[in-house]
């Protein structure tokens, strides 16, 4: 069992101010993984102290010394990738082989992309003006303090993605994970305390909604990046908008994925039951709602019934188990809830359900499939983040298109054709931050984040550096 009393503030391990020490579970057999300390709103006023301390020193770093630092910490993770994949893997019950690509070494290739889009950046640039003589001096200067709030189903990844490019552009940061990772959160103190990362440039404060509070609310924080829900999210854009701070919000998604009539069945299905059902359907961009056209629905349904019926549940430390338990038993009553709905709405079960057999013991719920489903029900509207599957019936591509774009979220989605000319095509009309064609894979060089209630801004790619930096132009005249 793993104890740690400590939280990492201002490059030290200081207790909590209020004493909060709290039991971690394992969701999968109940016992205690171990205990850890939970920050409260006096240690996030704390942290920002600190970050607040160290930005001017931070700031005036040059790129090539930032990237050092990234470099240094993509090092350390690489070096701990398992022992940071196995404590994720124990406090939410992500199967280990996700575990160890997310949370571990995809991880530290996230932080170590940073680092290199670091040094090929520029601090300043001139331009012609068009009405005096002389010059204008652009200069990107970092936004300040940033508070990273990350979920806790892929809490590393989602770490890394928000540090990186924070780092990389001269802000210092305040990492909350979420309370379910307290355990990982001193791990990743630890990582970056390893690493040589300056004091107060990087805090790591596992907390509850008190914290969230706190560090949205506080008018020295420039910047809240966050990942979660969309009920969360609006809490905290309206808190951060009150005082005219910034934010960049990754929220809910229930993805579309269209299956034309000439998709490769056989391809399809080598990749899309993982989209739909990773992570136990724990997955933000999970591929939750399957829009079949005519030629191939019933196919669609009986390949994804079957593909359910012979998924192995068990223990997620287990290399062979490929679902395992949710995160906890209020997360599995609610995805019950969800299943009990689709039942009562008409729709036909086709897989798993309630009563379907699960392990003895731990928050497990079975794959379950539901087909003919109507696009309006809760089940196809709501994410319900869990191994929930609905699978609608379109009459041809253009109502194929509509039903994908009859959603309140629009954060990911994917067409599955043997055209891809066809299917980008396709992509290019549905309402989502991004679409894949025969495929679906966040992609670290390229924009992420939804449109409608899926969040606003995006992460990843270089343009990430630039969503932490503000542009201050200085007039040269005569020069």
């Amino acid at each position: 069992m793993t104890t740690t009393d400590r939280l990492f503030i201002g490059g030290e391990w200081i207790a909590p101010r209020d004493g909060r020490i709290v039991e971690i579970r394992n969701p999968f057999d109940g016992g205690v993984v171990g205990t850890a300390a939970l920050a409260g709103a006096a240690d996030a006023d704390a942290a920002v102290g600190a970050a607040q301390r160290a930005l001017r020193a931070w700031s005036e770093t040059d790129y090539a010394e930032r990237a050092d630092i990234l470099d240094r910490i993509a090092d350390v993770w690489e070096r701990r990738a398992e022992e940071l994949a196995q404590s994720v893997t124990l406090e939410m019950g992500m199967p280990i082989g996700v575990s160890r690509f997310s949370n571990g070494f995809g991880s530290a290739a996230t932080i170590r992309f940073y680092a290199a889009a670091a040094r090929t950046r520029a601090r300043e640039e001139t331009r012609a003006p068009l009405q005096f003589e002389g010059e204008i001096l652009i200069r990107r200067n970092p936004v300040g303090v940033v508070a990273a709030l990350a979920p806790w189903n892929f809490p590393c990844q989602l770490i890394a993605s928000k540090v990186g490019p924070a780092l990389a552009a001269g802000c210092t940061v305040v990492v909350k994970p979420a309370a379910e990772n307290a355990l990982t959160a001193r791990l990743l103190g630890e990582v970056f305390e390893e690493a040589g990362v300056p004091a107060g440039v990087l805090s790591v404060i596992p907390g509850r909604r008190d914290v969230v509070t706190a560090l949205a609310g506080d008018t020295r924080v420039d910047k809240v990046a966050f990942t979660g829900s969309t009920v969360a999210g609006r809490v905290i854009g309206g808190l951060v908008g009150e005082r005219l701070g910034l934010t960049n919000l990754e929220l809910g998604g229930k993805s579309a994925a269209i299956v034309l009539d000439d998709a490769d069945l056989d391809a399809t299905f080598q990749e899309l039951p993982f989209l739909a059902f990773l992570n136990s359907g724990q997955t933000c961009f999970a591929q939750t709602r399957v829009i079949a056209t005519p030629g191939v629905y019933d196919e669609v349904v009986a390949r994804f019934a079957a593909w359910a019926s012979a998924q192995r549940l068990g223990s997620p430390l287990d290399e062979s188990t490929a679902l395992g338990p949710l995160v906890s038993a209020a997360q599995k009553e609610s995805v019950l809830d969800f299943i009990r709905r689709g039942v009562a709405s008409g729709a036909s079960l086709v897989a798993g359900g309630e009563d379907a057999a699960v392990p003895p013991h731990g928050n497990f719920v079975a794959p379950t499939v539901f087909a003919d489903v109507d696009n309006a029900s809760a089940i196809a509207q709501e994410e319900i983040f869990g191994p929930v599957l609905s699978i609608i019936r379109a009459r041809d591509e253009a109502h194929a298109i509509e039903l994908a774009n009859d959603s309140k979220y629009g954060l990911a989605g994917s067409v599955w054709t043997s055209d891809i000319e066809r299917g980008t095509r396709i992509a290019k009309r549905i309402e989502s931050g991004s679409v894949g064609v025969n495929g679906y894979r966040p992609e670290q060089n390229a924009p992420w984040g939804g449109r409608k209630l899926s969040g606003t801004g995006r992460e990843n790619g270089p343009e990430a550096v630039d969503s932490f930096q503000r542009v201050d132009v200085v007039y040269r005249f005569g020069a």
